[in-house]
Formats: structure tokens, C-alpha cells, sequence
């Protein structure tokens, strides 16, 4: 499959969701409908419990949905898994949303606020926490050094950035979804009422063969008539 972006958007998203290394369930699942959860544990080289597991974090997301049938050799119920694109992107909209909003506190708080922390133990503490400890590291004991405010805003600032690119992209993502959705409702509407014409068409000749033939009873009855007379 190619790497696109919303392929990379939706690894990224199921990575945040169930953990490292489980980005191999889009490829798995994406673009597919009603997929064997055996079949996805074997590609995924795990346990059908630990599949189980990440399908699991993944459908209380709702970007996966699930049939059940019953193995009727085996007895037991088999899951067949499908990934929904649309709704996995909107919930990646929302968690990048509120990463932004998040990133956007802690920088007011670094502009606003003082921060120290300890050079050995690369642990950070608020002024308020740091004046409590007597601007002593409570793990090792050393003394607590102001953290240079520019590098920290600089460095969420980056961040900001990164994500809203990665909403923008997200963005763009979803409404090609949309417009692709658009086409093909517009492509089964035409394909329906194409059907409908057809059978339409097919009903009037239906009809008029009906008529021809009744008007053709009806000829060879008068013609039989006049032959007896």
C-alpha cells in the first residue's frame, strides 16, 4: 500500500489509541470490509487475545466496527473487523484540536510563569513547588537552576506549528473522503434511476407487445367471423 497522508495520519492515530507498533493494523485493515480477526493476528504476528486487545481500544474510538458469525465446525463466534477512514480522521481531528489547545496553555504558562529544574535529575518544577523545596531537588540535592524560558517557548511553538500542519493535512484528508462520497452517492443515484428507465422502457414495451397482440386476437376473430358467413 502507498504511504500516503491519510495513511499516515491513520497510523499515527491508532499508535496514539493502542499503543507502538500496532500502525500495521491500517494496512490491514484499510481500504477492506469484514476482515477475519485471525487473519489480522497472523499479519500482525500476535495472539488473538492481543489483537483482540488493540481492535478493542480501537472500536471504543469508534473508528472500527465488527460482524460476528458463528464457525460452524468450530462452534464458536469469529469477529470480522472494518475500519471506518471517515470517522477515524474526524476523531485524529479532535485529538489534534485538543493537543493545540493544550500546547497553547503550557505557553502562555511559560511566558507568564517561571520554571526551574534540576541539571542532574532533568526533573522540572513550577516556582511554587520550587520555592516549597527552598529551591532544593527533593530527589538528589542539588540546587535548582532557572530554566531559560526562551528555549521552552521555542520549543511549544514547534509544536504548535507540527500539529496544526498535521490538522490542515487531517482536514484536507476528510474532505477529499467527502467529495469522493459525493461521487459515488451521485454515481448510485444515476445507476438507479438508469435501472429504473430501463425497466420503465422495458414495462411500455411490455405493454404495447400486449396491446399488438390483443389487437391481433381481435383482427383473426373477425376475419373467422366473416369466413362462416
Amino acid at each position: 500500500m502507498q504511504n500516503r497522508a491519510d495513511t499516515r495520519i491513520l497510523q499515527e492515530l491508532v499508535c496514539a489509541i493502542a499503543g507502538k507498533n500496532t500502525e500495521a493494523v491500517v494496512d490491514i485493515l484499510k481500504d477492506k470490509k469484514d476482515v477475519n480477526e485471525y487473519k489480522i493476528a497472523k499479519k500482525l504476528e500476535m495472539t488473538i487475545n492481543q489483537t483482540r486487545n488493540i481492535l478493542y481500544k480501537l472500536y471504543n474510538e469508534g473508528i472500527v466496527s465488527f460482524t460476528r458469525k458463528k464457525d460452524k465446525q468450530k462452534g464458536w463466534y469469529i469477529y470480522y473487523w472494518t475500519f471506518n477512514t471517515a470517522k477515524a480522521i474526524e476523531r485524529f481531528l479532535e485529538i489534534k484540536k485538543m493537543e493545540i489547545e493544550n500546547l497553547k496553555h503550557q505557553l502562555a504558562s511559560r511566558e507568564t510563569k517561571r520554571f526551574f529544574s534540576c541539571q542532574t535529575c532533568h526533573i522540572e518544577f513550577s516556582e511554587e513547588i520550587a520555592l516549597h523545596h527552598d529551591f532544593i531537588c527533593p530527589e538528589c540535592g542539588q540546587l535548582l537552576a532557572l530554566t531559560l524560558k526562551e528555549d521552552k517557548i521555542n520549543e511549544i511553538e514547534v509544536a504548535i506549528k507540527k500539529a496544526k500542519e498535521r490538522l490542515a493535512l487531517a482536514e484536507q484528508e476528510l474532505e477529499k473522503i467527502a467529495k469522493r462520497k459525493v461521487k459515488k452517492e451521485a454515481r448510485e443515484k444515476a445507476k438507479k434511476a438508469k435501472r429504473r428507465k430501463k425497466r420503465k422502457v422495458k414495462k411500455v414495451k411490455k405493454k404495447a407487445r400486449k396491446k399488438i397482440k390483443k389487437e391481433k386476437r381481435k383482427k383473426q376473430k373477425k376475419r373467422k367471423k366473416k369466413k362462416k358467413k
